[in-house]
C-alpha cells in the first residue's frame, strides 16, 4: 500500500482548554446570570462594529434598552429572548434527572419536534436595564429574520418605538466571528494527491441488530487499503468520530427496568474499543467527540470519553478523545467540530422552512454569524453553569466546522470579512452513519468535502 498521508494534531489549548472541566472543580451549585452577562458584554463590542461597518453612525446606537427614545430610529444591543409555551423547562428537567434512576429516558432532555407555537411566541431584546418586545414582519414566524432570533442570541437591532411601547425591527446586525488563526502546516495546492481527512458521526454501535456492523467492518477494510483505491485510502490521514458512536441502549437499561443494573464498564465499548483500535493502527490521527448516546455529561460541553474504558484503543497514542464542541488543528487547519445537538436544538425554533432552504444548514452558519456556537444554552440546550465566562462564544474563526448526526449531508462555505481580508469557512454536515452508511472525505488542501457511500 502507498505510505499513508500523516497530520499532526494540534489541540489548540487556548480555544479547547475552556470547555474542558476538571472533574474536581464542577459544581452546579451558581446561577447561569454568570454566563449571560459575559456573553453580552464580549459580543457587543462585536457587533457594534459590525453595525458601524452597516450604516455607520446613524440611527444611533443607544446604550440602554431602557433608554430607547420614543417614535424615533435608534440601534440598540442585547440578547434575544423568545417566549415560546412549548420550550421545556431546562431547570426541571435536570431536576428530575437527578432524582430519577439511570434509565434512557432520563439520561437525556425529552425531545418534542418543535418548540414554535406561531400564534402565542413572543420575542424580546433584554440588557441589564430591561426588556422590549419586538414586532415587525421580518422577525414574525417565517420571516426574513425570524431564524436569527433565538433564545440566547446577542444581537444589534436597527428599529423605531410604536405607540404600544414596541420595538419595530427594521434590521438586525451581528457579531460575526473573529479573524481565523494563522497556522503552519496547511498543505499547498490541491488535487486528489492532498492529504484527506475522514468525517463520521452517528456510528451507533452496541444495538442488538448485528447488521449494523458490516458497514463499520467495510468502512475499515476501506481504509486499510483492502477494499477499492489503494492509493486513496493511503491519502487519509486522519478520522473524526462526531459523537453518537454508541447507543445509548447499549450502557442504560430501558425506562421501566426498575432495579436493573447497568452493563459492566467493560461491556460498554465492547464493539467501539476493538474499532478505535483498528483505525489508530492503520491512520496517524483519530478524534472522538462524545455525543447525546454517548456515555459522558448530559450537559455541553461535554467532556471527553474516559480512555479508561477503551482499554485497547487508548494504549495508543494517536487517539484523542475530546470535547463536544471541541477545537483542535489537523495539517494546519482550525477545526471546530460538535455532535449536532446545538443545530438540532436551534431548527425546533422556527417555523416549517423558516429559515430557507436547508434549515440544519443555515442555522449552522447563523451560529458562525452570531459568533457563538450554542446560543441557546442554557435556556433549551442542557449546558454547564460556568464561572463569569462562556467558552462557546468563538475566540477565533475555523477553517472548517463540522456538525454531525445530521439527517443528511450538506456543505456549504460561510465568508468571514476582516477590515480587506475575507476568510471563508467551509461548513459541513456528517450524516449519521447508522441510517445512511455514509461518511465525509475533506480535503484538507482545499476543503472541499465529497460523500464516500460505504455499502454492500
Amino acid at each position: 500500500m502507498a505510505e499513508r498521508a500523516r497530520a499532526a494534531f494540534d489541540a489548540l489549548e487556548d480555544l479547547s482548554g475552556p470547555l474542558r472541566i476538571p472533574a474536581a472543580e464542577r459544581t452546579y451549585g451558581r446561577q447561569f446570570a454568570q454566563v449571560y452577562d459575559y456573553r453580552l458584554a464580549v459580543l457587543r463590542r462585536r457587533v457594534l462594529a459590525a453595525a458601524t461597518e452597516m450604516y455607520g453612525a446613524r440611527p444611533p446606537y443607544v446604550e440602554r434598552i431602557l433608554d430607547i427614545p420614543p417614535k424615533q430610529l435608534c440601534f440598540v444591543i442585547g440578547t434575544v429572548y423568545a417566549a415560546m409555551r412549548l420550550k421545556p423547562d431546562v431547570l426541571q428537567e435536570i431536576a428530575r434527572e437527578v432524582r430519577a434512576p439511570l434509565t434512557q429516558q432520563s439520561m437525556a432532555p425529552q425531545p418534542v419536534p418543535t418548540y414554535a407555537d406561531p400564534g402565542h411566541d413572543e420575542l424580546y431584546i433584554e440588557d441589564p436595564s430591561g426588556r422590549v418586545r419586538l414586532v415587525g414582519d421580518k422577525v414574525r414566524a417565517g420571516g426574513a429574520l425570524a431564524h436569527l432570533c433565538v433564545t440566547g442570541a446577542v444581537v444589534g437591532v436597527f428599529g423605531a418605538e410604536t405607540p404600544d411601547g414596541d420595538l419595530e425591527v427594521a434590521d438586525l446586525a451581528l457579531a460575526g466571528p473573529p479573524a481565523p488563526r494563522t497556522l503552519p502546516g496547511a498543505p499547498a495546492g490541491g488535487g486528489d494527491d492532498a492529504p484527506h481527512i475522514l468525517l463520521a458521526s452517528g456510528l451507533g454501535l452496541g444495538g442488538d441488530d448485528a447488521a449494523q456492523d458490516m458497514p463499520c467492518d467495510l468502512l475499515l477494510e476501506w481504509l486499510a487499503g483492502a477494499l477499492g483505491d489503494r492509493v486513496g485510502a493511503a491519502r487519509i490521514s486522519s478520522v473524526v468520530l462526531a459523537g453518537d458512536s454508541v447507543q445509548r441502549t447499549a450502557w442504560v437499561p430501558p425506562e421501566g427496568a426498575r432495579g436493573a443494573a447497568a452493563p459492566p464498564a467493560s461491556a460498554l465499548f465492547a464493539e467501539l474499543d476493538p474499532l478505535l483500535a483498528e483505525l489508530c493502527a492503520t491512520l496517524d490521527t483519530v478524534v472522538v467527540l462524545p455525543g447525546a448516546q454517548d456515555p459522558s455529561s448530559a450537559t455541553l460541553p461535554q467532556q471527553p470519553l474516559l480512555r479508561g474504558l477503551l482499554p485497547r484503543a487508548a494504549a495508543w497514542p494517536n487517539l484523542h478523545c475530546v470535547t463536544n464542541p471541541a477545537w483542535f488543528a489537523l495539517h494546519g487547519r482550525a477545526v471546530l467540530a460538535t455532535a449536532g445537538q446545538n443545530v438540532e436544538d436551534l431548527q425546533k425554533y422556527m417555523v416549517g422552512d423558516a429559515a430557507g432552504g436547508d434549515a440544519a444548514l443555515a442555522m449552522a452558519c447563523a451560529t458562525l454569524r452570531w459568533s457563538h456556537v450554542a446560543p441557546t444554552a442554557p435556556d433549551t440546550l442542557w449546558s454547564y453553569p460556568f464561572k463569569a465566562t462562556d467558552p462557546f462564544v468563538l475566540r477565533a474563526a475555523p477553517h472548517l466546522y463540522v456538525v454531525g448526526n445530521q439527517a443528511h449531508f450538506a456543505s456549504t462555505t460561510h465568508a468571514v470579512r476582516h477590515g480587506d481580508a475575507t476568510h471563508t469557512v467551509r461548513v459541513v454536515l456528517v450524516p449519521r452513519f447508522a441510517a445512511t452508511h455514509e461518511v465525509v472525505l475533506v480535503n484538507m488542501a482545499t476543503l472541499e468535502p465529497r460523500v464516500v457511500a460505504v455499502r454492500v
